[in-house]
């Protein structure tokens, strides 16, 4: 895991921090080859030369960015996934949590799209930075295999973690459809309904047996 970066002087944070984000939004704009450090160091409000004192070259500032995007993202999906959502919930209350992480996720990747192009497009080819796709998507996994150990019968899921990379690479990839990172052609349906019917397949594989019919005051309120 590439750790984050502490700095005693806050200026020199600040400075860090800017650099950062100017990078992100520069290799988002221009892709990583056409992306030029004193692009990123013009849009940070710094020198060139300021740049080079906290990265070697474009590239370490790209992994650097890509460490920062995937722990943000991280946090933001996972604070949303805790057992108290789900166990003693009826079916309503357990399709709303499903639905609050699914929203959260597609939010994020829609966010980020130009990003998360450029960020997926280098993860096949550069080592480090499929190195911390894997290594992100392995601590979701876990992360979501404990979940599921709690909420989830063993008689119902036997292997949670074969599940939640099931459940985990299923969301990511529907979540990067509705982003427009995925060829599409035809009609693709709206964001809404996609996400209902990703919800129902999980909530229906997570919770079989429960009542599947949504009350009719909840799907109103759907629609609305």
């Amino acid at each position: 895991m590439l750790l984050q970066r502490e700095f005693k002087q806050r200026r020199s944070a600040a400075t860090y921090e800017a650099l950062l984000a100017a990078a992100a939004r520069v290799f988002a704009r221009r892709g990583f080859d056409a992306a030029q450090t004193p692009e990123i160091a013009a849009d940070a409000g710094v020198s060139t030369g300021a740049f080079y004192r906290y990265f070697p070259d474009k590239r370490a500032a790209f992994v650097e960015v890509v460490a920062h995007h995937l722990r943000q993202s991280h946090t933001e999906v996972m604070s949303r996934l805790t057992p108290e959502r789900f166990v003693g919930r009826v079916a309503g209350d357990r399709r709303e949590a499903i639905d609050l992480v699914l929203g959260v996720l597609f939010e994020r990747i829609k966010r980020d799209a130009e990003l998360e192009r450029v960020y997926l497009a280098l993860s096949y080819s550069d080592p480090e930075v499929r190195a911390l796709r894997a290594e992100y998507e392995a601590l979701g996994c876990a992360a979501l295999a404990k979940l599921i150990e709690v909420i989830v019968s063993r008689d119902v899921i036997p292997d949670p973690l074969a599940a939640a990379r099931v459940i985990g690479i299923t969301a990511i990839e529907v979540a990067a459809d509705r982003a427009g990172l995925r060829p599409r052609a035809g009609n693709v349906g709206s964001d809404r309904a996609v996400q209902a019917a990703l919800r129902e397949m999980l909530y229906r594989y997570l919770f079989p047996g429960e009542d599947v019919s949504e009350p009719a005051a909840r799907r109103q309120r759907r629609k609305r």
